[in-house]
């Protein structure tokens, strides 16, 4: 169930790894830096409820993803290690391993480092400030942004931007949910709401045809910078 948890709260940052990934951007002191839907400052928080659904039954688990102090990576520039700051995530007060966030002009980039091959920078993309619908997201197959919507959650109702993935599952998730109907279909539908000045508010994953297979939503948060989203 956590490794689960995991592959959903990184959010999206499923996909192929690279090497010699190039980040957006290092300048995280500029205050003029606005993230407005996945806000980053060190402390940020967000919990979760998430909802796995097995063969009919359901399971239950809370989840928090925080945003730690600012951690030294290194991305590769003509066979040179470069050092850059990133707010690396914590889970559950947990440091992760790999998944660290960077404010730059254009959004929040979300990044994936190897720490096995010292804390070199492996892939990323970025949730924008200013994302148009129809649009593909940099870098990460399958992913679109589908429109606005209001949707209610736990900590309230809020208006947001739906990202939605279509990608097929590799052989490894097959296994995982071979006793789920996603067997029998390689496709898998993930969707993530980004409400403005909070972050990521919710998750679905949908398997074939269309059943729902895991849902998180979001019960609290501890957001420093709030730049709208309030709950209604």
């Amino acid at each position: 169930m956590k490794k689960i948890l995991i592959v959903l709260i990184a959010i999206t940052l499923y996909g192929c790894k690279t090497s010699g990934f190039q980040p957006p951007c290092t300048d995280f002191q500029d205050k003029g830096l606005t993230s407005m839907y996945f806000p980053i400052e060190a402390g940020n928080s967000w919990t979760y409820d998430v909802t796995k659904i097995v063969d009919g039954e359901e399971t239950r688990e809370d989840y928090k993803l925080e945003l730690c102090d600012l951690d030294t990576i290194y991305y590769v520039q003509n066979g040179e290690r470069i050092p850059f700051e990133a707010y690396r995530a914590c889970r559950d007060g947990k440091k992760s391993m790999n998944f660290y966030f960077v404010k730059c002009e254009n959004g929040t980039h979300l990044l994936t480092v190897n720490d096995w091959y010292y804390k070199e920078l492996q892939s990323g993309w970025v949730v924008p400030n200013n994302p148009k619908e129809g649009e593909q997201v940099e870098n990460k197959e399958g992913f679109i942004w589908r429109g606005q919507q209001t949707i209610k959650v736990p900590k309230g109702e809020y208006q947001v931007w739906v990202l939605e993935e279509l990608r097929e599952l590799n052989k490894r998730e097959l296994k995982m949910y071979k006793d789920n109907r996603i067997d029998g279909n390689k496709t898998v539908r993930t969707r993530y709401y980004f409400a403005e000045g909070i972050g990521l508010i919710k998750t679905e994953q949908y398997g074939a045809p269309g059943e729902l297979l895991t849902t998180m939503q979001m019960t609290d948060f501890n957001v420093k910078d709030k730049r709208g989203g309030k709950a209604r």
